[in-house]
């Protein structure tokens, strides 16, 4: 559904100004990933309206995109799937209880895996070249590790879940790891 109507917006912005330098195909790119932003986003409201956990929900967006830019990860194969997956996720999270050891225990997992697997399927998705990818790894530890003073329970799920994506993105797409 976000990629066709992304097309359509894509190809009526062409039609329209047909001198824009852009192709359709960059404007269908671009297009898909701000729709993609917004469903998200308006999707994981629409849930945290139901649940009360406005605040908790957009923590954990918030972590789990800062990570995931920093660090790649399994993409789905449509952008509405991953639209409501992530925003179900999001509103699911957002009710699970916690203590202070079991954030510690998420964090020291997450720290791990971002540890062993990042930054892993990123090359097709940003313009930062490969030399950098050792920086993002440690970015990404440092994002992570700065839980151990906040102990937010939301930014340890976030971050966990961020943590299993690279991993099935190594295991199960074969990704190669990028040394660092």
């Amino acid at each position: 559904m976000i990629e066709a109507t992304a097309w359509r917006i894509a190809t009526h912005i062409k039609s329209v100004v047909p001198q824009h330098p852009a192709s359709v195909e960059v404007l269908n790119h671009s297009l898909i990933i701000v729709i993609n932003f917004f469903t998200v986003v308006g999707l994981s409201l629409i849930g945290s309206i139901f649940t009360g956990q406005t605040k908790e929900v957009i923590l954990l967006l918030q972590c789990f995109a800062i990570l995931r830019q920093l660090t790649g990860g399994l993409h789905l194969e449509s952008s509405t799937l991953c639209a409501v997956a992530t925003a179900a996720t999001a509103t699911i999270l957002s009710l699970v209880p916690s203590n202070y050891e079991m954030t510690l225990i998420l964090t020291s997992v997450a720290l791990l895996m971002v540890l062993n697997y990042a930054p892993a399927g990123i090359d097709q998705q940003t313009i930062i070249p490969e030399r950098f990818y050792p920086i993002l790894k440690v970015v990404g530890v440092i994002l992570i590790s700065s839980n151990f003073w906040f102990a937010s329970h939301w930014a340890a799920m976030a971050y966990f879940v961020q943590g299993i994506m690279l991993m099935a993105y190594v295991n199960l797409k074969g990704g190669d790891l990028v040394e660092s």
